[in-house]
Parts: structure tokens; C-alpha cells; sequence
């Protein structure tokens, strides 16, 4: 599947560093079709805490080092969306120049993470 969409999207292995400023920044859950920040350890708490999940430092530690309930976890957060530069949603070949392009990109998505966060 990610070959059907190599060419749209940018992936590769974030450090737990940009796992934390990611989640902090920009996490979201959904909760009864709702969409909430993640600014409180009530919410995770009360949906997480069967799996031993009760804050937010709980939540960051098994998305950077996936364990038994990441699955779970993941499915919990919503997508994050990343802030693009306004010239660059109107002008693709410029996107491309200064971010690069799409498809694995390893360890350096993290460089790529902190230009878009």
C-alpha cells in the first residue's frame, strides 16, 4: 500500500523527541465521534486506564516505543496535521525544493518534522 502512495506522502522514524512535540503540540482524540485536545489526563484516563495508561507522559512513551498497547493508543489519537508554508500549498515544484520529496526519508524525518511543526 504505501507505493500506491509513496508519491503523496513522507514517512520514515521519528526520535522520541519529536514523538513528545508532536503529541504536545498537536495530539487530538476522538471520543464519541468528538474531536479533544490533549490537554487534560482525565480523558486519557478514563478511556486509557484499563490498559494502564493514566497520562499523558504514558501516552508519548508508548507511541515512541511501541509495546502491547500501541495498536490501542493509536487508534485512540487522531492523524496529526502538520502547518505547511502558504507559498508552498500554492506552488508544488517550490514545496518540493525546499522540503524535499515525498517517500521514506529514515532518520530524517525528524529534521522534516520540526520545519512542519
Amino acid at each position: 500500500m504505501l507505493r500506491v502512495v509513496e508519491p503523496y506522502v513522507t514517512w520514515g522514524f521519528p526520535n522520541s523527541k519529536s514523538v513528545r512535540e508532536l503529541i504536545l503540540k498537536r495530539g487530538q482524540v476522538k471520543v464519541r465521534d468528538r474531536t479533544f485536545p490533549l490537554t487534560d489526563n482525565t480523558v486519557i484516563e478514563e478511556h486509557l486506564g484499563k490498559f494502564g495508561v493514566i497520562c499523558l507522559e504514558d501516552i508519548i512513551h508508548e507511541m515512541a516505543f511501541p509495546g502491547k498497547h500501541f495498536q490501542t493508543i493509536f487508534c485512540f489519537l487522531c492523524p496529526f496535521r502538520l502547518s505547511v508554508a502558504q507559498h508552498t500549498t500554492k506552488n508544488r515544484a517550490g514545496f518540493l525544493k525546499e522540503m524535499g520529496s515525498p517517500g521514506y526519508w529514515g532518520e530524517c524525518i525528524n529534521q522534516f518534522i520540526c520545519q512542519l511543526n
